[in-house]
């Protein structure tokens, strides 16, 4: 499971503005904020635990997550944003947003609700009892609330939200920043709401619009499905380098694909598996010469070589210069690691 950059991205702005030493906390984390790219990032989902970990531990507040919200910029959703909009109401917007959530976490499934006791909007997280998702939690309800109040020109109004995890703070910190009574140790995450609202009809109804936008959405999604097989094929690789097993025929079975199919997927993406490989082996190559002192004899068997001969001319292809050239330049710093996707972890 992974999470969308843009939610990193409203942490982080709520923490800048919030006076958070946020370098601080990129340095334990061992990420370099200058060259961040939070929205383009997609970061697996159990990272969340120990990102909150180390922000408790700079700020010392065990209830960071709750003080963030008052300083969260609302999330702008983009085209989820636009389905809300161009929705004929609030209560059909909602049911066509919520089909692609996987745009922004596959951790978070948001169901809207009505049955006897009432109208909710359902958030269930993640299975992971990590205790530090508590403040995931909280920011997910907040912006969900926030984002809902800004598509509905401020129509709507939470009666009451039930969360997961348990009270660290004043219960009037909570309803302060909610706005509404608060309970907790719930089994489930809810926001109960007037069904009234569900009738709000958006002034930016538009059909055609909206056919744009489900297909924009449509198009993402599947952009996003190929990028979650190309990182599957990224950890297979991992996996199988060293057995000299990695040809696409080899991926297509693990993958249950047909060898045909996986061509297919691989070019509507952008790419092929070959380049796929040869990515992977260069990232793999660079990290084992830069942060280890493995011998270059091992690395050419690690990376999936069989020859010394053939890594070095492959490494020479790709960087310009040999992997004892490029080790000594990351040693004495001439030579600046420039991070890729192959870098970031599957």
């Amino acid at each position: 499971m992974r999470d969308s950059g843009q939610m990193l991205q409203v942490t982080h702005e709520a923490m800048v503005k919030a006076g958070v030493d946020v370098t601080a906390i990129y340095t334990k984390l061992g990420y370099d904020a200058e060259k961040l790219s939070l929205r383009d990032l997609r970061t697996p989902h159990q990272q969340q635990a120990f990102f909150w970990t180390t922000v408790e531990a700079v700020t010392g507040d065990a209830d960071i997550g709750l003080h963030l919200c008052p300083h969260m910029p609302v999330y702008r959703g983009e085209v989820l944003e636009y389905l809300m909009f161009s929705s004929p109401t609030f209560g059909e917007g909602i049911a066509r947003t919520v089909k692609y959530l996987r745009l922004v976490s596959d951790a978070i499934d948001v169901r809207l609700i009505q049955d006897e006791t009432g109208t909710h909007i359902s958030v269930i997280g993640t299975t992971s009892e990590a205790p530090q998702l508590r403040h995931t939690e909280i920011c997910v309800a907040y912006e969900l609330i926030q984002f809902a109040k800004s598509v509905s020109a401020g129509a709507f109004k939470p009666l009451r939200v039930q969360l997961r995890c348990s009270r660290r703070s004043d219960i009037e910190q909570y309803e302060k920043v909610f706005d509404c009574p608060v309970t907790f140790d719930g089994k489930l995450g809810e926001i109960w709401i007037d069904p009234a609202i569900l009738e709000y009809r958006s002034p930016h109804w538009d059909p055609d619009l909206l056919s744009l936008h489900e297909e924009l959405a449509e198009k993402r999604l599947s952009n996003l499905v190929r990028q979650d097989l190309i990182e599957r094929i990224r950890l297979l690789f991992s996996q199988r380098l060293e057995l000299d097993q990695c040809d696409l025929e080899d991926v297509a079975r693990e993958l249950g694909m047909a060898p045909r199919r996986l061509r297919f997927e691989l070019t509507r993406a952008g790419t092929s598996f070959s380049d796929l490989l040869s990515g992977f082996r260069f990232a793999l190559a660079r990290r084992l010469l830069s942060r280890t002192e493995e011998p270059i004899e091992n690395i050419v068997y690690l990376t999936g070589f069989s020859e010394p001969s053939t890594f070095y001319r492959a490494f020479k292809r790709w960087s310009g210069m040999t992997p004892v050239q490029y080790r000594e330049g990351r040693r004495d710093g001439s030579v600046e690691h420039k991070p890729t996707k192959e870098d970031q972890p599957a």
